[in-house]
């Protein structure tokens, strides 16, 4: 009641006061008056210029791995903040598995899946305040950290102002890999050839040398010059390719039909090897892709990373597999079908 109407209230002591000629009175409606103005005056800039900052070093990890979350609260105004509120939303998997000494800190927000972590604190005057929280990495996929509610106010704690800061933090989980000897694939090259094996391709760019002509060569690979100059058809001899190709199909599609629903645990082991293979083709440094007939969140069409040697490759490979869905768009034949060139 006195935060709304304390104008009201102070009037009426002050009045009562000179009415009946006790000063004292008079001076407390004053007092009150004063108090109740300076407290609402300090609530209303409480805000101003106070920049909250949710800072995570690393926002990409493995499945198993934790990553850290630095919140920091920065009053850059004279006016120091004798409390603060910043009650901030994490998912609770990251959360519920015994890594905090004490998590009564964190509470049910009403929302499935959802905790809060209820920080207050105190800031001076063009202070800078900081707290660490360590967060674990449960399984693959993406995960949101926020929205923050921040409040303050006066010193008597009479008015308050809150803000919220929508902005949100993500995490990406990659997927666990695996070495693939591990992995018990029955194929015995899961990789398609290697060195030592078939010179299945070649680079026309880069010609070995020359021999005679057998029936079955391309008109392409005949040396016109060297025919010439020996009187006899000679075909050219590549040199196999100096880098390999390889595009990881990945099927999600774990139950027939379709619309009936998916296999949780089969799908992540999909994604599992998927990832496997993906970490083995960059450290063999092959031109690697990825195809997958699901799709990612916020996103209408399938998974499709053509093959590539750029440093992020593999990383992009990682990050489409972290956040992919059981939901099927086509059969992967199809799509097989179209990138058969």
């Amino acid at each position: 009641m006195l935060r709304s109407y304390w104008p009201y209230v102070s009037l009426a002591i002050v009045v009562t006061g000179i009415a009946t000629g006790h000063v004292a009175v008079g001076v407390l409606g004053f007092a009150v008056g004063l108090a109740c103005g300076g407290a609402q005056l300090w609530a209303r800039y409480a805000l101003r210029r106070v920049t909250y900052e949710r800072i995570v070093p690393e926002d990409h990890a493995f499945a198993g791995e934790r990553v850290g979350v630095t919140l920091r609260i920065t009053n850059r105004k004279p006016l120091p903040l004798p409390w603060i509120e910043a009650h901030e939303l994490f998912p609770e998997s990251m959360i519920r598995d015994g890594a905090f000494d004490d998590d009564s800190e964190f509470q049910l927000k009403g929302q499935v899946g959802i905790l809060g972590l209820d920080w207050r604190t105190s800031v001076g005057a063009y202070e800078r305040v900081s707290r660490d929280v360590e967060l674990r990495c449960p399984a693959r996929g993406i995960y949101d950290i926020g929205p923050t509610l921040l409040r303050s106010g006066d010193a008597f704690g009479l008015f308050t102002e809150e803000r919220t800061e929508s902005r949100r933090a993500h995490v990406v989980v990659y997927p666990r890999t695996i070495d693939l000897p591990d992995l018990g694939l029955p194929s015995r090259r899961p990789s398609g050839e290697r060195s030592g094996g078939l010179r299945t391709y070649e680079d026309p760019s880069r010609i070995a040398g020359i021999r005679d002509y057998t029936p079955g060569d391309s008109l392409r690979r005949i040396d016109w010059n060297a025919t010439a100059r020996l009187g006899k058809l000679q075909s050219r001899v590549y040199d196999p390719t100096s880098s390999e190709h390889l595009l990881i199909c990945l099927n999600t599609q774990t139950v027939i039909p379709a619309w009936a629903g998916s296999h949780p645990a089969l799908l992540e082991h999909a994604i599992t090897i998927a990832a496997s293979i993906a970490r083995e083709a960059y450290d063999e440094r092959f031109s690697a892709g990825l195809l997958a007939n699901s799709t990612v969140p916020e996103a209408k069409r399938a998974i499709r990373i053509p093959p590539g040697r750029r440093p992020e490759q593999f990383i992009r490979m990682l990050e489409a597999l972290a956040v992919i869905t059981p939901f099927v768009l086509e059969p992967l034949s199809a799509m097989i079908d179209r990138e058969e060139h």
